[in-house]
């Protein structure tokens, strides 16, 4: 009995993916449309030697054009953190598909990003 309740308790944490999950996901469909879901209605973004703190739909052309010229190939989470006042971060790999390797900042709140920034390595 022990071991079932045990089990039922931890169900909603084991079963639970976290956002940066789904946004890292969702950047390596590399659609722009997708990735705005994510983004909070002003965003800070930069993308290698652009820098913008721009409209959500700003945000959007500048990930298309981002993305139509570096397309992903694998991302992979490397570092993740949470503040006590509710933000989150996570540090990412992005290589391209032309091999070209990037790295990935994304800073959270409230489930919608902040702050997305591509630099290189």
């Amino acid at each position: 009995m022990k071991r079932i309740l045990f089990f039922l308790l931890f169900i909603p944490f084991i079963s639970k993916a976290d956002v940066f999950d789904d946004v890292v996901t969702t950047i390596k469909t590399n659609n722009s449309d997708a990735v705005t879901k994510f983004l909070n209605a002003n965003v800070e973004i930069t993308l290698l030697e652009t820098e913008s703190l721009c409209s959500k739909a700003q945000a959007e052309q500048m990930l298309k054009k981002f993305f139509d010229k570096y397309p992903s190939k694998v991302i992979t989470i490397k570092h993740r953190g949470a503040s006590a006042q509710g933000a989150k971060y996570a540090i990412a790999s992005y290589e391209t598909a032309s091999g070209l390797k990037l790295r990935l900042y994304i800073f959270m709140k409230d489930n919608l990003i902040h702050e997305l920034k591509v630099e290189r390595e």
